[in-house]
């Protein structure tokens, strides 16, 4: 069983409901890097926790793709 970073429960993916299992040591490790993005091996999408829906996207806690960073003109 692996746990989850943030919650600590089960890491159950919430899109297919399998546990994860991650394929090699260095896939275990990349669980501690919230830069790097994880892939569920089931259903191949991000994974995010079942429990507390944390993705494991490889994006900045809060971010969701988008920039919300004024734009600054520059003449």
């Amino acid at each position: 069983m692996v746990a989850c970073a943030y919650c600590e429960r089960p890491l159950v993916c919430d899109n297919c409901q399998a546990e994860y299992a991650p394929a090699d040591p260095e896939t275990y490790e990349e669980l501690s890097e919230p830069e790097v993005a994880i892939v569920c091996p089931s259903c191949e999408k991000v994974l995010v926790c079942h429990w507390c829906k944390t993705p494991y996207d490889g994006l900045p806690e809060g971010d969701e793709g988008g920039s919300n960073a004024p734009e600054i003109g520059i003449g």
